[in-house]
């Protein structure tokens, strides 16, 4: 019974539970998903005229009516006066300031600010257009767009401003140059998939379509123009976290307190016989110059020489001389050998040694008796 109580409950707690389904956008599937334009461009189609999509920046041709490009694009000289020769040939530019590049996520409440060159503007002022910059006025919004004597609703916002000659600055403006004519919205985002059918986004489309007589294709260019701070901002955060993971496991590799935690005491190094022999004797010679390894010595060789000494009928006789007629040494070296106290260095340590040994193999020719 009590194992039953265990099932029943969790499960009576977890059915007991009030939960929330909340449903968010997250952008569209498939081209859509790439390609913010993708309406412009269908929509295009549908009226019986030839769409052009271009990724990046391609000089328009004659065939060409209209071309919708962002306004970074245009980032040199040589872009703008080609723009401008095709403009005053019959040829109608459709100049997207913000929120005109095709990496813009339409579903994230920020996005970069377009890098405007000093070439675009000064296009648009031949033209009679005065464009601010980002940033220099507040933001600025519109309801509708006015395009020959049509007024669009629109919902439009900005912080960029455009206007032609005596007018008031908003988020359009429109001019004729040469036989052809150039057009600037701030807000590019009306013209994107996720806006292009609110309000009147698409018949607004439709009339700067058709404001040019030409017949041409309809070039639609969705790059963005290249701009070293905004790859820096986009791509550096990457590298950066890629070369600090690097660093972090580099350094754990090389450096002690960053990897395993060493023992306290170190283990003991194995060491051969002869290193303890000569520590063992570096120790005694520090100690007394040997003089406590050769006393041990001397006092066997004393002893048994006297007992030698009184066997062979010696004993009152030089007991140095003696020795060293047994040992075949002279009486001084005997002497030394056994009544030095601390030889002065390690040759003289070595020459006693060497006579001490001889004296006992002297006296004691068969130690194991």
């Amino acid at each position: 019974m009590k194992r039953w109580l265990l099932i029943l409950l969790p499960a009576l707690f977890l059915t007991a539970c009030e939960y929330k389904e909340e449903e968010r956008e997250i952008g569209y599937k498939g081209k859509a998903r790439i390609n913010p334009w993708l309406a412009v461009e269908r929509y295009a189609t549908h009226t019986g005229r030839q769409v052009q999509p271009v990724i990046a920046w391609t000089p328009p041709e004659s065939k060409d009516a209209v071309w919708i490009i962002p306004a970074s694009i245009l980032g040199n000289e040589s872009y703008t006066r080609r723009m401008e020769s095709w403009v005053k040939s019959r040829g109608h530019l459709i100049l997207l300031v913000e929120h005109a590049d095709s990496e813009t996520n339409d579903w994230s409440g920020y996005a970069m600010p377009p890098d405007l060159k000093p070439a675009l503007f000064s296009m648009l002022e031949r033209a009679g257009i005065k464009l601010d910059k980002i940033g220099a006025s507040g933001e600025t919004t519109a309801d509708t767009i006015k395009f020959e004597e049509e007024e669009y609703k629109v919902n439009a916002k900005s912080v960029a401003t455009v206007a032609t000659k005596n007018e008031k600055a908003g988020v359009f403006a429109s001019r004729a140059v040469g036989n052809g004519r150039i057009s600037v919205i701030t807000d590019g985002r009306i013209f994107r998939n996720r806006w292009i059918s609110d309000n009147e986004h698409a018949e607004l489309l439709q009339a700067l379509i058709d404001a040019t007589d030409n017949g041409g294709r309809i070039g639609i260019m969705r790059g963005s123009g290249l701009s070293l701070w905004g790859l820096i901002v986009e791509y550096l955060p990457h590298v950066l976290l890629g070369l600090g993971v690097w660093m972090l496991l580099w350094l754990w590799k090389n450096l002690s307190r960053f990897g395993p935690i060493e023992p306290a005491t170190a283990p003991p190094v194995l060491r051969g016989y002869e290193h303890h022999l000569e520590a063992l004797g570096d120790f005694q010679w520090r100690l007394d110059h040997g003089a406590a390894l050769l006393a041990p010595l001397r006092g066997q060789i004393v002893e048994i020489g006297q007992r030698t000494s009184v066997r062979s009928g010696c004993r009152d006789d030089d007991f140095f001389q003696f020795l060293a007629d047994r040992a075949g040494l002279t009486r001084e070296r005997v002497f030394r050998a056994l009544a030095e106290q601390k030889p002065a260095d390690a040759a003289i340590l070595t020459r006693t040694t060497a006579d001490l040994q001889q004296l006992l193999k002297v006296l004691n020719p068969n130690p194991q008796s």
